[in-house]
C-alpha cells in the first residue's frame, strides 16, 4: 500500500501548486480541499497516522470554510476554534520542539484562511506549507 500512497501524495502536491494558480478563493479552496484529502488518504496508507489526523481536521475545515465563505465576525471566531484543534491535534504527534512550528503553522494557515482574501491566502500557505 506504500507505494500507492506516494503516488496519491505525488497527485496531491501536484493540485497543491495548481491551486497557487487560482485567483478566486473559493477555486483555491476547492482544489485545496482535494489536494487535503488525498494526502490524508496518503497518510493513512503509508501508516502516518498523525498525519492522516492533522489533515483530516483540514479536511473539515476546508469544507466548512467553503460553505461559509463570508468575511464576517463568524468566521473568526469560526477560525479561531479551528486553529485551537489544531493545536489539540498537533499535540498526539508531539515529537519534541520542533513540533512547534508544525502548530504555528497550521494555525497561521486556519486564521489566513478565514479572514484572508486570495492572495493573502496562497502567501501563506507558501510561507506555512514548508
Amino acid at each position: 500500500m506504500e507505494p500507492i500512497g506516494h503516488v496519491i501524495g505525488a497527485i496531491a502536491i501536484l493540485l497543491s501548486f495548481v491551486s497557487y494558480q487560482m485567483r478566486e478563493k473559493k477555486r483555491l479552496l476547492v482544489i485545496q480541499t482535494a489536494a487535503t484529502a488525498l494526502m490524508s488518504l496518503q497518510y493513512l496508507l503509508i501508516g502516518a497516522y498523525s498525519g492522516f489526523a492533522l489533515n483530516a481536521v483540514c479536511l473539515a475545515r476546508n469544507i466548512v470554510f467553503y460553505c461559509r465563505d463570508r468575511k464576517n465576525a463568524s468566521n473568526i471566531a469560526v477560525s479561531i476554534l479551528f486553529a485551537c484543534l489544531m493545536a489539540g491535534t498537533s499535540l498526539f504527534s508531539w515529537d519534541g520542539y520542533h513540533s512547534l512550528f508544525i502548530i504555528a503553522a497550521l494555525m497561521i494557515n486556519t486564521v489566513c484562511l478565514g479572514v484572508c482574501d486570495a492572495q493573502s491566502l496562497r502567501k501563506s500557505i507558501l510561507v506555512t506549507c514548508p
